[in-house]
């Protein structure tokens, strides 16, 4: 499992802030996302479904969905947060009634578009408020989360509408199982084959089926991962360089480096100091 820190301690979720239009490649991981536009707009592809996001929508992302960032405004601003839903289960098993919040999350319509103007208000500002406990970090701020993300789940079962039902065509389904492998195992050795055996493919055919779903290889998109994981943990964690490295799934300095200038333009140390830069000017 991938585990996401901070400088308080281990806990599952991670927030960051991120400005202009910075599109992500398809992928999935096993953390919910939570994202807020602030400003702009921003267009965001789920499994098949293209959607438009404009200032206020709210977009939430269940574990292991195939979703990407395709593109946002220049003066797009929006707030992301990955949250290990690990965090329900204390309350799960306490619960008079268990609840199947895999099923929450399936049959729920995640785009607030379609939500009642003060359901998409309410979501928002729990949303908000948990940005502001992690970040603020002050006494039981890591219990104020967990009692923000029962009230979103609250939200979802009484006052969120149902989504229309996915039926996934057998290589979407297929794509599914590959990306789920990908997200639980890129930070860590990962090859081709052990892919391809979670796949139940031939090694040689999946690399072939990969670039073609895809429209880039294997290794390329495991690379890909890997900076936009450490630039998630260069703006976002008070880490070392390298801890980010690692944590990223990369082993040694130089070739880190080398592979992050060449897809950034700029050196690790650069890109966080031009971040930092950027929240001094604001300050």
């Amino acid at each position: 499992m991938n585990r996401m820190q901070g400088d308080t301690g281990e806990f599952p979720m991670a927030c960051l802030i991120m400005e202009g239009s910075q599109p992500f490649i398809t992928h999935c991981h096993q953390e919910m996302e939570l994202i807020v536009v602030r400003e702009g707009c921003l267009e965001v592809k789920y499994e098949d479904e293209l959607l438009t996001l404009e200032k206020g929508d709210v977009w939430l992302v269940p574990p292991f969905v195939s979703h990407s960032i395709e593109a946002g405004s220049s003066d797009s601003i929006r707030l992301a947060i990955l949250m290990d839903l690990k965090l329900m289960d204390g309350w799960e098993q306490q619960a008079i009634q268990r609840l199947d919040f895999g099923n929450i999350l399936e049959r729920t319509d995640m785009y607030s578009r379609h939500w009642a103007p003060d359901v998409v208000r309410k979501v928002r500002n729990l949303i908000e408020a948990m940005y502001k406990e992690y970040t603020d970090r002050t006494i039981a701020w890591n219990f104020a989360v967990k009692t923000l993300l029962n009230q979103l789940f609250l939200q979802m079962i009484r006052e969120m509408p149902a989504g229309s039902e996915k039926h996934l065509n057998p290589g979407a389904e297929m794509m599914k199982t590959i990306l789920s492998y990908i997200s639980l195992h890129y930070c860590g050795e990962i090859t081709l084959k052990g892919c391809a055996d979670e796949a139940g493919f031939h090694p040689n055919y999946l690399s072939r089926y990969f670039r073609e779903q895809m429209g880039i290889t294997f290794q390329e998109y495991i690379k890909k991962l890997r900076i936009d994981r450490a630039k998630w943990l260069l703006q976002n964690e008070k880490m070392s360089i390298t801890e980010v490295l690692f944590q990223s799934g990369f082993r040694d300095i130089k070739t880190f480096n080398k592979l992050f200038k060449k897809e950034c333009g700029v050196t690790p140390t650069e890109f966080r100091k031009s971040k930092d830069m950027r929240s001094l000017s604001k300050a």
